[in-house]
């Protein structure tokens, strides 16, 4: 039987627009890594799923940066983000569910790490003043991982660097 594997992407990864955008910033470096994606997508014949974007469904653009426990301090932000991974973790429960032929294998869920919430191994916190990264899962990734995991899928999590796409290509390959 024919498997199709398809990778769930963190919103910004395909949509740049929906991201905190960094001004100043060279205008290539805030378009993000789209064009990579699709192309090592289409090379190795995988399907994508766009996963949504909880800062941006629930304070829009422009908005601050902010860090894992800023976001988690917004009354509604936790909700919001259990809302949007329980119904993340049952689109890629049917798709795997109601694929007959060809079977649909969802081949990693892919963050984006030192985000707030989309962060795999790389998270923002705020230690006073100061601004550190740990290694822990973002607010949305640690829910949504939680929701597919009391579905019975276990998917392997992969984050991605922005600025270093071709290390994603690196990891799929290994996937597959």
């Amino acid at each position: 039987m024919h498997e199709m594997p398809v990778l769930a992407l963190s919103h910004c990864i395909l949509n740049r627009s929906t991201r905190w955008w960094q001004k100043g910033k060279p205008i290539e470096k805030n378009r993000g890594v789209t064009i990579q994606i699709l192309n090592m997508a289409a090379r190795l014949g995988i399907g994508i799923i766009q996963l949504p974007c909880p800062e941006f469904t629930f304070c829009g653009n422009p908005r601050p940066p902010r860090t894992k426990d800023e976001y988690l301090k917004l009354p509604g932000f936790r909700e919001h983000c259990k809302k949007l991974a329980e119904e993340a973790a049952e689109e890629l429960m049917h798709l795997v569910k109601n694929a007959r032929e060809p079977r649909i294998k969802i081949l990693a869920v892919v963050g984006v790490e030192r985000s707030p919430t989309c962060g795999v191994k790389c998270t923002p916190i705020r230690k006073g003043s100061l601004k550190r990264y740990i290694e822990e899962e973002g607010v949305f990734i640690s829910m949504l991982n939680e929701s597919l995991k009391k579905r019975g899928m276990h998917i392997p999590f992969i984050g991605v660097d922005l600025d270093k796409p071709e290390e994603l290509v690196e990891a799929i390959d290994r996937l597959l």
